[in-house]
């Protein structure tokens, strides 16, 4: 049963907001400088550029949540919001909004800023009510395994198929990218399991394979721009029934 009593509380204390805000808005405002940095010097597709930042932000996120927990999260998102925020206002003016906007997106660049972005918080939410401390899987397969396979479509996505969008744009994965969304997530649970969870070997292995497909699987399905919110919750979902 999900016990709910013992959630935190969803008004993190003050003494969160004073240590981690600071650091979150920091962390935010460096890897989206480097992501615009690496687009702008090394003239990088916005599939990469968009992902680096994705990629550290979820990795972080995993680390507060192994080391202060869910309330240590809620601040770090909302200080991310906060400078996601800001290069959705600047625009076009952001290196960093340069870095994350999909020229593919147009006319709707915004909306697929804002709207991932708010999947995560809300596939962060209820993978914290529902699975407890098992949110932290969510975190790693969306933050590792999403964020690999944009790169990997870009770069050697030969096999195409389309997915279904929200605003009706025309929007393509491709068998490459969902084969990496497998093996980053696998690699990523086996760490994760190794340092954070008391399991026997062959247990990590297994429901590191098992995680990681259902992963590719729900990825390859979900709309564009929602797998933040699926993912998280299907993998943390099938970590909590197998392990909690």
């Amino acid at each position: 049963m999900i016990d709910f009593l013992n959630f935190p509380s969803f008004f993190p204390p003050l003494y969160y907001w004073l240590s981690i805000s600071p650091i979150g808005i920091l962390a935010g405002g460096l890897a989206g400088w480097f992501s615009g940095y690496a687009k702008e010097t090394w003239n990088l597709p916005v599939g990469y550029t968009r992902k680096i930042f994705h990629f550290i932000i979820f990795t972080l996120a995993g680390i507060i949540g192994l080391t202060v927990g869910f309330p240590g999260v809620q601040v770090f998102g909302a200080s991310i919001g906060f400078v996601v925020g800001y290069a959705v206002l600047k625009g076009h003016e952001s290196r960093f909004y340069r870095a994350i906007a999909r020229p593919s997106d147009a006319p709707y660049e915004r909306f697929y800023i804002i709207v991932p972005f708010c999947m995560t918080a809300l596939g962060g939410m209820i993978s914290n009510i529902c699975f407890g401390h098992y949110a932290i899987v969510g975190y790693i397969t969306t933050g590792w395994g999403d964020a690999v396979a944009e790169p990997v479509g870009t770069r050697w996505g030969r096999h195409k198929y389309q997915v279904s969008t929200l605003t009706g744009i025309k929007a393509t994965r491709s068998l490459e990218g969902s084969l990496a969304v497998l093996l980053a997530s696998f690699f990523g649970c086996v760490l994760l399991f190794g340092m954070g969870f008391d399991v026997t070997f062959v247990t990590m292995i297994s429901v590191s394979l098992l995680i990681a497909v259902i992963a590719m699987i729900v990825e390859a399905a979900t709309f564009h721009s929602m797998d933040n919110l699926t993912i998280q919750v299907a993998t943390s979902g099938v970590c909590f029934w197998i392990l909690g």
